[in-house]
């Protein structure tokens, strides 16, 4: 072999990216854990999905390094038989994974709007997309993974006989789940905007939160950066010329995690922003569904994004002292309502619900009768 092909390899470039898009994407994943479980205490679903997706990727990243060290990244003239063989069966390995990894944080991304969702329109809308998310990912995962027969045929084409799909088929499926990806990816992140338009929060935090959760068109960048060598995935030196694939892929994932991560952050930035004196002590919501005691009894926390709440008080701070209800709308998170022990809302914010009497709302009012008057009123959030 000649001294120039032998110093052509890129896959000391590809290392880099991975082991930096690895870093990052499990930081901010740790980050979000940390914030979910100790700061807000409300590790949910969407929580689930993301820290599974970080897992793929992580999967994902040990495949293409696993492969670096066997080839990829170097022209075919200058390996042998076998290590062209075992490069490619990793390369096969991160096919399915990147699918996997990608439908998994695009789930996480749609139960974190669906905390968020409220109109029928929207929640339509969401599950379009989600649905459109699964059928294309499940294509992909599992064309990639039989797009020869036998499996190893994809990687061993010297000591066995078998058959493949076209690759011009694999890359129009390339080329098709790209395109979902940037519509989906889109969708994300501008619905925000068209959410939160209807909720009622200060200014501050609708821009905030728009800003935060539509960091997915990031992702979508690496998509159509990657486009243009989608084509070279049917080049006889397949290891060499997809190193490009490879990289906007990995940048991918990337970045979808997190985008999904850093829309969960703001309260540890509250938090940092308060060690560092730059703030007020923030206050965080507490768990889901605890239960706050009060002397005229007791009422329920839930969740929403619905609803903004801020210093509930029962009463006078003389007469309850540190009995009061501290929330406050977090970023990606959800702010509170407060409900009564029959798990009613003491009081609805829509206008049809607020016109109710008081005859109603007492109904759902406390356990106490001679308190209930005072509680719906008490416990209204601060609608600016």
């Amino acid at each position: 072999m000649s001294s120039d092909s032998s110093t052509d390899n890129r896959g000391g470039q590809l290392a880099a990216i991975n082991i930096a898009a690895l870093v990052l994407a499990t930081s901010v994943t740790a980050l979000r854990c940390f914030v979910r479980i100790r700061l807000l205490r409300a590790f949910g679903l969407d929580d689930w999905l993301m820290v599974a997706a970080a897992a793929s990727f992580a999967f994902y990243c040990s495949c293409s390094l696993a492969g670096i060290t066997s080839g990829t990244g170097q022209h075919v003239a200058d390996l042998s038989r076998e290590a062209n063989a075992e490069a490619r069966k990793w390369w096969w390995f991160c096919y399915p994974s990147y699918a996997f990894t990608m439908m998994l944080t695009k789930m996480s991304i749609t139960f974190f709007f669906r905390r968020v969702i409220v109109d029928r329109l929207h929640k339509w809308i969401l599950i379009a997309t989600a649905a459109i998310t699964i059928i294309s990912c499940t294509i992909f995962f599992f064309a990639c993974i039989f797009q020869c027969w036998p499996v190893s045929y994809f990687w061993d084409k010297y000591s066995q006989t078998g058959t493949c799909i076209p690759d011009s088929v694999i890359i129009a499926l390339a080329f098709l789940f790209s395109a979902i990806n940037i519509i989906t990816d889109f969708t994300f992140a501008l619905m925000p905007a068209w959410v939160l338009s209807h909720l009622n929060m200060k200014l501050k935090t609708k821009v905030a939160l728009c800003i935060l959760m539509g960091l997915g068109c990031i992702a979508s960048a690496a998509v159509v950066v990657r486009l243009p060598y989608m084509r070279l995935i049917a080049s006889d030196d397949f290891l060499y010329d997809t190193v490009d694939v490879a990289i906007w892929s990995t940048v991918e994932q990337a970045l979808a995690i997190t985008a999904g991560g850093l829309a969960t952050l703001q309260p540890l930035i509250k938090l940092i922003a308060y060690k560092l004196g730059l703030r007020s002590r923030p206050t965080l919501p507490t768990g889901y569904g605890d239960n706050i005691r009060m002397n005229g009894g007791s009422i329920a926390v839930k969740r929403s994004f619905t609803h903004r709440s801020e210093l509930l008080m029962p009463g006078t701070d003389a007469q309850y002292g540190q009995m009061g209800l501290n929330l406050q709308p977090v970023a990606g998170e959800y702010s509170a309502v407060c409900y009564n022990t029959s798990q009613e809302l003491l009081r609805l914010p829509t206008g049809e619900t607020e016109r109710k009497s008081s005859k109603d709302l007492e109904r759902g009012g406390t356990a106490k009768g001679e308190e209930s008057e005072k509680m719906p009123a008490a416990y209204l959030p601060n609608r600016k």
